[in-house]
């Protein structure tokens, strides 16, 4: 199977190899011969003709172990297949599985929705700007059009009432707040401040895909470092919904079949550790309600994504 990688956590490959394979045994030798040759050359006394050089040839060879990454979780991925240790989740089956039946590792195949939350919190700085600019550049002509009426309107009178009622017409037309206002491309200036503190307090710069399959939601939380190109040029490539599946091969980390027991705070703490056992559990409480795992979630620690060819 050719698989064509946008995302590979190598030091989690080969984490998990080492163990499987009882250490990285796949590798390249390569040898690189660095040669050198260093010269100083004097003229001696005119007409002389003397010439002094001297060199020194350094010759350096080194043997560089290089880890073939596809290639390597290629025989990971392999191994795991045929050790029958992955639940294989796919839109054409819409599968729901049963805690007992859902295996540490799992290999989503199903169209994925990249969320990430740096760009949420973007959108919400510049919310208001991007709405007027949007309702600016569309209504050019209306705007054209009003600018040439006033202009036409000061030269045909010299009714000052008139001439101020043109021009508080045309700034209603052409004011881009109130353009993104009655486009609703304008948002209480409050409420997307609120919105952005509580998005980065909840996900911070996270970046997820989300694959849904049957009744079943599998969220991916992946390190922006491991993408084999920018986010902006991946989600650019296949959309921000995609239309082709993705294939996440992870780690289950938590399961819509579990439910984290409430934990009931310490009336009255009687030493600081209590006290910040209490705080722990108020945060706890909040990012649950704010970001928590929903009830049909099972949440995944990706390996790799790729697109199967």
């Amino acid at each position: 199977m050719i698989r064509s990688i946008l995302y590979l956590d190598e030091q989690k490959l080969y984490s998990l190899s080492s163990q499987v394979f009882e250490g990285l045994t796949e590798y390249l030798l390569t040898e690189k011969n660095e040669e050198s040759e260093n010269s100083t050359t004097q003229k001696g006394p005119v007409a002389s003709g003397r010439i002094l050089a001297d060199a020194i040839k350094l010759s350096n060879t080194s043997v560089e172990r290089r880890v073939l990454h596809d290639h390597a979780f290629s025989l990971f991925e392999n191994k795991l297949e045929e050790s029958e240790e992955i639940t294989n989740i796919s839109e054409s089956d819409g599968q729901n599985f049963n805690q007992g039946s859902l295996k540490s590792f799992v290999r989503v195949s199903a169209p994925a929705s990249f969320i990430d939350a740096a760009d949420l919190n973007n959108l919400f700085g510049m919310f208001n700007k991007i709405g007027e600019a949007i309702a600016y550049v569309t209504n050019t002509n209306v705007i054209k059009e009003a600018n040439e009426a006033l202009e036409l309107a000061r030269i045909s009178t010299k009714d000052k009432h008139k001439i101020l009622a043109f021009s508080k017409q045309l700034k209603d037309i052409s004011d881009p707040a109130v353009l993104a206002k009655k486009a609703g491309l304008h948002q209480d200036p409050k409420l997307l401040e609120n919105l952005s503190l509580i998005t980065k307090f909840a996900f911070a710069d996270q970046l997820e895909l989300q694959q849904r399959v049957g009744d079943l939601l599998y969220t991916s939380l992946l390190k922006r470092e491991y993408l084999r190109e920018a986010e902006s040029l991946i989600i650019r490539k296949y959309s921000r919904q995609t239309e082709k599946s993705l294939v996440i091969l992870g780690l289950v980390t938590q399961t819509a079949f579990f439910s984290k027991p409430s934990v009931d705070p310490i009336p009255e703490p009687a030493t600081m550790k209590e006290a910040v056992t209490n705080l722990v559990n108020h945060i706890a409480t909040m990012e649950t309600s704010l970001s928590g795992k929903n009830d049909n979630e099972i949440v995944i620690d990706p390996i790799a994504v790729y697109v199967s060819l």
